[in-house]
């Protein structure tokens, strides 16, 4: 868990400032993007109200007073007149700009001449790669005057600052990632901390449990040679029963809790089911429920052989114990479709099962009373036993889920296959 945690921890932080920086680079660029346009705006509105001359003063009242006779070479255009009617575009001068550009301007005279006829007196042109800002006035029916000027030179400074931003990006990123690898343990070390004190306080309250257990239950053992054998006597012995089983169910739900623990190796499937299977057989018969078994010979996964057992232990255990009466208990291992996973199938009658939430039953220490009665009368178990299930699943790299559908309960169990 506590590297579950560690993971968790460096992935958040990680998509946090990365988020942090690509919305604070979007927004220079923005910025960076929106003050080229509206420079090649007021350049555009003085040339055209110029007819096409660039005055020095206008220009420094518009675009400010750093804005001198020589900065004002920078801007690249040209001015035409088009015609709306005809679909033609007559550039009129060409001094302040190369002829490339003036072509690939002409080669959208067509898409110049559609807009200008819908009123669209303002707007951006794209070309061969290249992006052009316009502006036009109307001279008479169909005649317009426009001057076209080319953004590539503004757009040198967004562009310097896309790729630097790209680099201090990916490259911040990097860093950040190394230097959380270096300082996540002494972040969550706290975390680390109270987990173990709780883990040693678990193992060790349920080894000091068991004692006086095992007293009380060799009590009520002397009482039933003695002749005292009642329903109260017979309770005593139920009840340390279960509360054993809890305590072992709790240092197991400790150990597995860090996968670390569990060496896999590669384990026969097959014999594992077969063998829990198996063992269930009386437990059920004597219930008067039907029992179905069908397993494939032969599957192999990457597991350990004890914690295995217990897994499906467990899901036929709790199948039998929430099963209808006289319903039927399932238990099925197959090869997967495409016959690289192993699946173990345990489904068990429950008419109760339409509206349950099957995703909580994962969650530890959870009940609901739906799911643990039928007929009122209120089911063993405490909660803990599919939330080990689920433990020893991800210990093993598989997946389990739980769902209900016409009146049956299933719990699917994916490992992939080894050979």
């Amino acid at each position: 868990m506590i590297k579950k945690v560690r993971r968790r921890f460096i992935w958040v932080a990680t998509l946090s400032l990365f988020l942090v920086m690509i919305i604070s680079f979007a927004s220079l660029i923005g910025i960076s993007v929106f003050g080229s346009s509206r420079e090649a705006d007021q350049v555009l509105s003085i040339i055209v109200k110029n007819n096409g001359r660039l005055d020095i003063q206008q220009a420094k009242q518009q675009l400010g007073d750093q804005y001198n006779r020589e900065g004002l070479f920078k801007y690249r255009y040209f001015t035409a007149n088009v015609d709306t009617k005809k679909k033609t575009l007559t550039v009129i001068d060409t001094d302040h700009i190369i002829g490339r550009s003036i072509d690939s301007v002409s080669s959208r005279k067509r898409q110049i001449s559609r807009r200008l006829a819908g009123g669209q007196l303002k707007g951006t042109i794209r070309s061969e790669g290249m992006r052009f800002r316009y502006l036009a006035k109307k001279i008479s029916t169909n005649k317009y005057y426009i001057c076209v000027i080319d953004l590539s030179p503004l757009m040198q400074s967004t562009i310097f600052l896309v790729k630097y931003a790209m680099f201090f990006t990916f490259g911040g990123i990097f860093f950040f990632i190394l230097v959380m690898f270096l300082l996540a343990d002494r972040a969550i070390q706290p975390i680390k901390d109270a987990y173990d004190k709780q883990r040693r306080f678990i193992t060790n309250a349920g080894h000091e449990l068991k004692t006086p257990l095992a007293v009380i239950s060799a009590n009520a053992e002397m009482e039933e040679l003695l002749g005292n054998d009642d329903e109260w006597n017979e309770s005593t012995k139920e009840q340390v029963v279960r509360m054993t089983g809890l305590i072992n169910q709790l240092i197991t739900l400790t150990r597995m809790s860090e996968p670390e623990e569990i060496v896999l190796s590669k384990v026969n499937f097959s014999e594992v089911a077969k063998e829990s299977a198996e063992s269930f057989k009386s437990i059920l018969a004597k219930d008067g429920k039907e029992y179905v078994i069908s397993i494939d010979p032969d599957l192999y996964i990457n597991a350990e052989q004890r914690s295995l057992l217990e897994l499906v232990n467990i899901l036929i255990d709790n199948a039998q114990k929430y099963c209808d009466p006289e319903g039927e208990v399932m238990v099925v291992l197959a090869k997967s479709r495409l016959n690289q996973n192993a699946v173990l199938t345990v489904a068990n009658s429950y008419k109760n099962g339409a509206g349950i939430d099957t995703n909580r039953f994962f969650e530890r220490f959870y009940r609901e009373d739906e799911s643990h009665h039928y007929d009122g009368k209120q089911k063993l178990g405490f909660g803990i036993g599919l939330s080990m299930a689920q433990d020893l699943v991800s210990a093993f790299g598989g997946k389990i889920n739980a769902s209900w559908s016409d009146s049956v309960m299933n719990f699917t169990v994916t490992f992939k296959r080894v050979h």
